[in-house]
């Protein structure tokens, strides 16, 4: 049995708990836009964020400085005098965006003299823009015919006043040309599309060209072109390919782009391994063919004269063997020379 005294200190209730301390008053009040925007920014354009202080103070305080993001800048003269009760105070401060890219927060941290008083943070944000800018990163060419020879342009600049020298990084296919033009602070990257240098085969394409630049943050930019090639008749699939010892026949089709009828007139297959069954006679907006391989030559071309085509419809017919292992290709070596980046 517990004596007397432990048994009323287990009775005894348990201490109030403290009332919660009060929030702290504000101090001061922002009266600008919080946080500061200061919007799109050139690589070497300096800005000044400005910030309206208001004291809520009862009394006189200073602040002083206590940290600043990378780029910034403040003039500490302008926290020199007391801020007195009631006063508004314009803070500016400078941003220096060099070496900075894309979007940037910042911040100025200040402390005051008055223990009182908390540290304030003020921020800040800008995006900063590249010192080499293309008016558009992928062009298409839409549709193009195979006696077409269309061409765009790539406009870059550079900001800030320097020159810009711009060099192609990457082999040119042949059925591109490409060509660089030179403007002082832009310059222009003109590529035309040969379709009639084209294989046989490929009905569009994404064509990827790297382009080295003299600024050094940007070495390098990749570029997209894709293009459609167009023809009266279209075949389906593009190329026939056989790609196991147990498939020997595959049907291709061949439809009207515009809709309306055609008469298969001439079809012949150049080289050896595979045989055209049969050849469609009849006038159709669709024909269907089948393709027998007799063999394990591992390609042709399968030749189409269309009355609605001036030139002959060519259609790779291939075979991959899965018993021929495929030669080993090494890679080419990097195509940009240290003489691109400088």
């Amino acid at each position: 049995m517990l004596p007397l005294p432990a048994l009323f200190l287990l009775q005894a209730p348990a201490p109030p708990t403290p009332p919660p301390e009060p929030a702290r008053p504000a101090r001061i009040e922002l009266t600008t836009p919080f946080p500061v925007h200061l919007g799109s920014v050139g690589p070497r354009e300096v800005r000044e964020a400005v910030f309206g202080i208001r004291s809520l103070h009862d009394r006189a305080f200073r602040f002083r400085l206590l940290d600043l993001t990378p780029g910034a800048s403040l003039e500490e003269a302008q926290l020199a005098a007391p801020v007195l009760p009631g006063e508004l105070r314009l803070v500016r401060l400078q941003v220096d965006p060099t070496g900075l890219e894309g979007m940037v927060k910042g911040a100025v941290r200040l402390g005051t003299d008055d223990p009182a008083q908390p540290n304030y943070v003020l921020r800040y944000d800008l995006e900063v823009r590249p010192e080499v800018a293309v008016d558009a990163l992928r062009r298409s060419l839409g549709e193009v015919a195979r006696h077409e020879r269309p061409e765009v342009g790539y406009r870059f600049t550079r900001e800030g006043g320097d020159p810009l020298k711009l060099v192609l990084a990457s082999e040119v296919p042949a059925h591109l040309e490409a060509e660089v033009l030179p403007g002082g602070t832009s310059a222009e990257l003109r590529v035309r599309l040969r379709p009639e240098r084209l294989p046989p085969g490929p009905t569009a394409g994404l064509e990827v060209l790297k382009v080295a630049t003299n600024a050094p943050r940007q070495p390098l930019l990749t570029l997209y072109l894709d293009w459609r090639l167009v023809t009266a008749v279209v075949p389906t699939p593009s190329r026939l390919v056989f790609s196991d010892r147990q498939t020997t026949l595959l049907e291709l089709e061949l439809t009207a782009r515009d809709g309306k009828p055609f008469r298969l007139l001439r079809a012949t297959i150049q080289g050896q391994g595979f045989r055209l069954l049969e050849v469609p006679g009849t006038v159709a907006s669709r024909h269907r063919l089948r393709i027998q391989r007799t063999g394990t030559t591992p390609e042709a071309m399968l030749v189409l004269q269309c009355s609605s085509m001036a030139e002959p419809l060519r259609v790779p017919l291939r075979f991959l063997d899965p018993a021929v292992r495929p030669a080993t290709v090494t890679p080419p070596p990097d195509p940009i020379d240290e003489h691109h980046h400088h």
